[in-house]
């Protein structure tokens, strides 16, 4: 029995990964879930913002951050055949979706939600700090997935801002483990990690909870490959 090519080796292929944050160790982290999830041949370029905060933690610092993903897009498009969106609320994914087209552009976020619903009717969605949890909701909503959403965590753990790219932190495994539970206990199917300090975590928490977790990056460069081996035109 044939099998269809694996058009992601065939071809030289470059992924940009874009975080629009200025912690170079929070695009390292980024950078390594996606790796982990391309196949040999392809390269990634992970780029790091030179203006703006450490980490988007409000609402109010959206705006600018979609802002630099475009920009830092435009930017550095040449020669690459697809967008990973590196921030947790996928600023900027639509604008820099119709500039880079017909090469995939893909949002953690987004991509994770989607891939949740392989998993079962209704997923939890993870993050950090409640002053974004309504922002998440939003997002969801503005995603037609609204009716598959639990509901979402937000514990408070400053301390994930600052580990190291490959760290796990024992206390933010606990907390984001604690805080979704109760939202566990309905018909859940999986969860999603909206977070680029997250990344990494989705096994563990995984173990944990005992569903499925999405790393919202690593689902990111799945679909990317995905639209590849399934596209003629890009």
């Amino acid at each position: 029995m044939s099998t269809a090519p694996d058009l992601t080796a065939a071809v030289q292929r470059r992924v940009l990964l874009v975080n629009p944050n200025t912690s170079t160790h929070i695009t390292e982290r980024l950078a390594l879930s996606a790796r982990a999830q391309l196949p040999a041949g392809v390269e990634l370029t992970a780029l790091t913002a030179s203006e703006g905060p450490l980490a988007v933690r409000s609402p109010a610092e959206l705006a600018a951050a979609a802002t630099r993903v475009c920009a830092m897009a435009a930017a550095h498009q040449a020669g690459h055949d697809a967008v990973v969106v590196g921030i947790s609320l996928d600023c900027g994914l639509v604008a820099t979706r119709a500039a880079f087209a017909p090469r995939p552009v893909l949002g953690m976020t987004e991509a994770a939600c989607h891939m949740a619903c392989t998993a079962g009717p209704r997923f939890v969605l993870l993050t950090l700090g409640a002053a974004m949890a309504d922002s998440y909701r939003d997002y969801v909503t503005d995603l037609g997935l609204a009716t598959h959403l639990a509901g979402v965590a937000a514990p408070e753990a400053p301390e994930a801002f600052t580990a190291a790219p490959h760290e796990v932190l024992p206390s933010v495994l606990d907390a984001l483990a604690h805080a979704s539970a109760p939202l566990c206990e309905t018909d859940v199917g999986s969860a999603v990690l909206s977070g680029a300090v997250l990344c990494g975590y989705a096994p563990a928490l995984s173990q944990r909870l005992g569903l499925p977790v999405f790393d919202g990056v690593a689902c990111a460069v799945q679909l990317v490959r995905a639209r590849w081996s399934l596209s003629t035109t890009c």
